[in-house]
């Protein structure tokens, strides 16, 4: 095997680590580039443990691009989501993290997410943790301790039953493109949040819009004129169900919700086009299977259900 095949086999593996520190598809991608870049430049006869090499020089040029992020970020316009990337529950490894689980993540200051990461999901070791975050191995255990303890603080239960994931995800779509205000009440909690998060780039609110009225009508305005130029698709972002939107061929916006009580509780857009550059490709996307058009049936189905509600 040579340099190039041992670096491919490990090439997801690498792209793991540095998506799941920094949350950001496009810094993933560099990462995966500039490791190869060094991994030409190795001795290759000094090293033990391929796997461990490439994962340290990963989680390392991560951590960089972490803390940068981390000062951008203090003066980001608008609620900062991670990038969502194409992932079916299918697809996920054992280092599965979803998208809700990313935006927890993203309340750790960046020490705590890497040490978190590194050593929840990845199985470092201490050591190799200490000399990436520069800290002494007693330190990191701390650290872990308290990140631990952060994160189960804001889970929640991120493994609703895909099936009423699946379902509800049919039916908030056809609702907001059928501007169906009823449907709506009755598929989302009262106390639903709406995080938009355009970066200055695409209007969008600044702020979470929290309460059921506010965001059936953000919903309604914002569907009514995205239909207009918009070519929807159902996928996956992450693991669980998306609405993806397409203009001129270009992602538009991925929409990604939770669930709680059998309830739609949070609804993430995201539209900064930066951020969408996972879904680029829509032909490619839709042979893997991670995107599909909503079938006449479905349509017929909803508009059957909707009459029926009606009477």
């Amino acid at each position: 095997m040579d340099d190039l095949e041992l670096f491919l086999s490990w090439k997801h593996y690498i792209f793991s680590i540095a998506y799941r520190i920094t949350g950001s598809y496009v810094d993933a991608e560099d990462i995966v580039q500039e490791s190869y870049l060094r991994w030409l430049s190795a001795d290759k006869r000094s090293i033990q443990n391929h796997k461990s090499y490439l994962g340290s020089i990963a989680a390392r040029l991560a951590f960089d691009l972490l803390k940068k992020a981390s000062r951008k970020k203090e003066t980001y316009i608008g609620p900062y989501l991670p990038e969502p990337i194409p992932e079916t529950a299918d697809t996920l490894d054992d280092e599965k993290i979803n998208f809700a689980f990313l935006v927890i993540l993203e309340t750790l200051n960046p020490t705590e997410r890497a040490v978190f990461i590194l050593r929840e999901l990845f199985d470092f070791d201490y050591e190799t943790i200490a000399s990436i975050v520069g800290k002494n191995t007693d330190n990191c255990r701390q650290i872990l301790s308290r990140a631990r303890l952060a994160v189960q603080s804001r889970k929640k239960k991120f493994d609703p039953d895909p099936k009423l994931h699946s379902k509800l995800l049919l039916e908030f779509s056809f609702a907001c493109y059928s501007q169906d205000t009823k449907s709506l009440t009755n598929l989302l909690r009262e106390d639903v949040i709406a995080f938009s998060d355009g970066g200055g780039k695409i209007h969008a609110a600044r702020i979470p819009i929290p309460g059921i009225r506010r965001v059936i009508s953000l919903m309604i305005r914002t569907t009514k004129k995205a239909a207009k130029s918009t070519e929807v698709f159902f996928g996956y972002a992450n693991g669980s169900p998306a609405i993806i939107g397409y203009s001129q061929e270009e992602p538009s916006f991925v929409q990604i919700f939770t669930i709680e009580g059998k309830k739609i509780d949070r609804i993430y857009n995201l539209v900064n086009p930066d951020k969408l550059k996972g879904f680029r490709n829509k032909e490619n996307l839709m042979k893997l299977g991670y995107l599909r058009k909503p079938t006449f049936w479905e349509w017929t189905l909803y508009q059957l259900y909707h009459l029926i509600s009606l009477h």
